[in-house]
């Protein structure tokens, strides 16, 4: 979990690492999937970016992370959020992807 909004339970994620080390590698490759409120927030999206290069979670987008050795490339599926008086999209209630991780 990258980062939260709102207070109570269940947590209400609105980003999430995807990371990908590898042993072979000193680097450990990260992505962050971020809800639409997050990655349009300049204060959050700047501040999630530290963590990984930022990705908007979209039905539909693919990515890939790289290490000298291995390759994945991620899909995501599907998302759905939730509907809390919260900013709009702002958290996931559902968040589906699919990877796959090959050597190079």
């Amino acid at each position: 979990i990258s980062d939260l909004i709102g207070v109570g339970e269940p947590k209400k994620i609105s980003a999430f690492d995807v990371w990908l080390f590898d042993k072979n590698d000193i680097q450990t490759v990260t992505k962050v999937i971020m809800s639409k409120h997050a990655f349009n927030d300049p204060v959050i999206s700047q501040r999630l970016e530290i963590r990984g290069e930022p990705i908007l979670a979209e039905p539909g987008k693919l990515f890939r992370l790289e290490t000298a050795t291995l390759r994945m490339e991620g899909r995501i599926v599907d998302v759905s959020y939730g509907d809390l008086p919260l900013p709009e999209d702002s958290y996931f209630q559902r968040n589906t992807i699919e990877l796959a991780v090959y050597r190079k």
